[in-house]
């Protein structure tokens, strides 16, 4: 039983690296389990036998690389750090940015499967709400303990929020000669701006000039004679 998982095992992660690597290939659209079956050196019968389906392939080859890149233990460590929800943000802008720029032309090709595939989307999507609904407690924290919002500002607060963090967001910054650093320092930017932390007063605060009143001297009082 124990040999069997273990073969197991070891054909599931063959699949998955033959998966990524042909998502890199070239044409990428000719990506099929029977394509992956072919590069992983298994039959086509195992692959639909560990994953199911092609959404269910690269669902699990999403997990793979998240796993990889230590995605979950990394957003976790955001909500240990420290109590102040502007920095947590700035930490979770940092881990998705990492996660992105460490397999960016994967998850290029895995959204532009998404994008024509329901399932495939349907699967990002969800993912996308996970990463939303972490934004949400730190945006919810941040409007207790700092500013009181109006109701519908924390909504457009949190849709800003989830565009910066999202892959689009930062493949669309990621251009020309712009460095990693560089992203960050646009999307720092651009959250600190939706939580109202930026840009900062445009002008001094006027101060009330001191006005100053002469005083007269006293007058001598004269002695009264005897």
């Amino acid at each position: 039983m124990a040999r069997r998982k273990v073969a197991a095992d070891h054909n599931r992660l063959r699949i998955l690296q033959a998966a990524r690597d042909l998502l890199l290939a070239p044409d990428f659209r000719e990506f099929s389990m029977e394509t992956v079956a072919k590069a992983a050196g298994v039959s086509r019968l195992t692959v639909y036998y560990q994953f199911n389906s092609r959404a269910g392939l690269l669902e699990a080859l999403y997990d793979f690389i998240a796993r990889s890149a230590h995605l979950g233990e990394r957003i976790g460590e955001v909500f240990r750090t420290g109590n102040v929800a502007q920095q947590q943000i700035h930490l979770f802008i940092d881990v998705f940015l990492n996660f992105w720029a460490s397999n960016r032309e994967v998850i290029r090709r895995l959204h532009a499967l998404g994008a024509i595939d329901s399932e495939i989307g349907q699967g990002l999507r969800a993912r996308n709400e996970r990463r939303r609904n972490g934004l949400r407690v730190l945006v919810d924290d941040h409007a207790r303990m700092n500013y009181r919002y109006t109701p519908l500002q924390i909504p457009v607060m949190l849709d800003i929020l989830h565009m910066i963090t999202s892959f689009e967001t930062f493949d669309a910054l990621s251009v020309g000669e712009r460095s990693l650093e560089e992203v960050r320092k646009i999307l720092v930017r651009m959250a600190d701006q939706a939580l109202g932390m930026w840009p900062p007063a445009a002008h001094p605060v006027a101060t009330t000039p001191v006005v100053k009143i002469p005083i007269k001297p006293a007058r001598k009082q004269r002695r009264k004679r005897r």
